[in-house]
Order: structure tokens, then C-alpha cells, then sequence
């Protein structure tokens, strides 16, 4: 599966954010499907890395479906631990009150 977390990574260091990819002439739905990894076609592969000055190696990458399903595991894992977190620093301050 064609994965493009290297692309977050690049949008992230660029203090950039998914909708910016609109300036690189796509249309308005591409970028979402860019997020969620989803089948791209290299016409909307090239106007990014033109947009950006990047060869596609940098903005995506192959993984086996296996690691796919691993990492958004992962993903929703830490996604929930962070939350469990923020409910339990609100928790600590409504005691406070």
C-alpha cells in the first residue's frame, strides 16, 4: 500500500497544513484523500512535489498492508492515550474547584 506520511512530515515541517496543497493547483478534495491514503493519481503526485521541490520518495512511501494496519493502530492508540490524558488533567482541575 502507497502510504504518504512523508508528506505530513514535510506539510508538519513546513508549518503547513493539508489545505496548503491547494495552492499546488489541486482540486479541493485531493488533499483529504492525500491525509487518508488513498489511491492518487501521478498527475496530482507531480503538482505536489513541484509545489513542494520534492521527488515523490519524499513524500510517499510503499509498506505491506500488514505494517499498514499496524501503524494505524498505532496511530489510534496514541490518539487515545492523549485524550485519556487531557480527561484526566480536567478531571485533577474540576476537583481543584
Amino acid at each position: 500500500m502507497i502510504i504518504y506520511d512523508k508528506l505530513a512530515s514535510i506539510l508538519q515541517k513546513r508549518n503547513m497544513q493539508w489545505k496548503d496543497l491547494y495552492n499546488a493547483g489541486l482540486s479541493i478534495n485531493t488533499p483529504t484523500k492525500f491525509s487518508h491514503n488513498r489511491t492518487m493519481n501521478t498527475e496530482n503526485i507531480d503538482k505536489v512535489c513541484t509545489f513542494l521541490q520534492v521527488q515523490p520518495s519524499e513524500i510517499m512511501e510503499w509498506v505491506s498492508d500488514d505494517e499498514y494496519k499496524t501503524r494505524k493502530q498505532n496511530k489510534i492508540n496514541e490518539e487515545k492515550q492523549e485524550i485519556e490524558a487531557q480527561i484526566a488533567e480536567l478531571q485533577a482541575k474540576l476537583k481543584k474547584m
